[in-house]
């Protein structure tokens, strides 16, 4: 397989993101709503995914807690194989993420639902096939690289737009999500400045390909933190950790070394003074910081792909922002490796035939 170039299905992906989402906006308000009306009522919502999903199901319970449910982020794999420690009940309701609708534990989770009497939801691409789902939440086109990104930006949306509904109609403590409408109708916008700048990632992007790399977020953006793992990890194989920032600062940051590459989200919020301390230790410790989101002042030497939009968006939206530069991350990574992202290393025999041992 060639090395990467523009042409590369997660490049082009990647940068049709501002339009899908655009269409999302013109045209999926209406099964946002028919979600809203299926979840009045229910005393629990699960939302469930593996992988990229999983972490759309982390930002989603950020959304739909700020409409007032009790919205609770679970594995797949962990509904499936352990019934007795994720119990259901006939007035929870489940959401579903599996944007191809052919992972095994997915599949396993919704069943299980069903069974349980759930209300049962998914969110998928606009082909995949969700048997015992209720209603499935449509995003985009079923996606060709194995590094997954509009995808993972359109689930996100969707939630956000069925948190809008939710909050709109005056859900008890759902304040903080009546004002997502409005914030949601800028994002394409957003979205496509900050693709426009990927110039700006692409010097860090050398950087992090030679070099131990870390990065943390967050409140929301401890899904922004681990979304960057898994992109960099299967687009360019890259060497990558990732935590929640007090999990990051309780132990594990004592195996940072200077000349290792920090990247630390830096939003507007409730954890963003926090944030900064843990940057300024990360800079003490010979770090080079990589700051995604608004500046830090005490870390001035820090390279900052500043997003000015964040100012204006609720803190439960900005991974919907902070995470586009991590894919520019990933993609440019592979590239400077000369690493094709869209092939998940089945185009090595040895991988091919590993992976094909088990179901995914």
């Amino acid at each position: 397989m060639t090395a990467p170039t523009t042409d590369s299905a997660m490049y082009q992906t990647m940068h049709g993101q501002p339009e899908d989402l655009r269409r999302l906006l013109a045209t999926g308000w209406g099964q946002a709503a028919e979600a809203a009306g299926l979840m009045v009522g229910a005393r629990r919502v699960f939302l469930v995914g593996i992988g990229t999903s999983y972490h759309a199901a982390l930002v989603g319970s950020w959304l739909l807690r700020a409409a007032g449910l009790d919205a609770r982020a679970l594995l797949s794999s962990d509904v499936a194989l352990y019934p007795d420690a994720v119990l259901m009940r006939p007035d929870d309701a489940v959401i579903v993420m599996a944007h191809t609708g052919v992972k095994r534990f997915s599949g396993e989770a919704m069943a299980r639902a069903k069974a349980a009497g759930a209300t049962v939801l998914s969110v998928g691409s606009q082909t995949a096939e969700h048997p015992g789902s209720q209603l499935v939440l449509r995003t985009i086109e079923r996606e060709k690289s194995a590094a997954y990104t509009a995808s993972h930006l359109a689930a996100i949306t969707v939630l956000a737009q069925v948190a809008a509904e939710i909050g709109e109609q005056g859900t008890p403590n759902g304040s903080a999500a009546a004002g997502f409408r409005v914030a949601l109708e800028r994002l394409p916008d957003h979205v496509a400045d900050a693709l426009a700048r990927e110039e700006e990632v692409v010097p860090i992007a050398r950087e992090a390909a030679e070099r131990r790399v870390y990065v943390t977020g967050a409140g929301p953006n401890e899904a922004t933190a681990l979304e960057a793992v898994i992109k960099v990890r299967e687009a360019a194989y890259g060497q990558i950790d990732a935590l929640a920032l007090e999990q990051f600062l309780h132990g594990p940051i004592v195996a940072v070394n200077a000349g290792d590459l920090a990247g630390v989200v830096h939003v507007p919020g409730a954890a963003a003074e926090r944030t900064a301390e843990v940057a300024a230790v990360l800079g003490a410790m010979g770090t080079q910081l990589w700051v995604v989101g608004q500046p830090i002042p005490a870390v001035s030497e820090a390279t900052t792909f500043e997003l000015p939009a964040l100012a204006d968006l609720p803190e439960a939206l900005s991974p919907l922002l902070t995470l586009v530069p991590m894919q520019l991350l990933a993609y440019h990574m592979a590239a400077h490796k000369g690493v094709h992202p869209d092939t998940f290393r089945r185009d090595d025999p040895t991988y091919a035939a590993a992976f094909g041992l088990i179901k995914l």
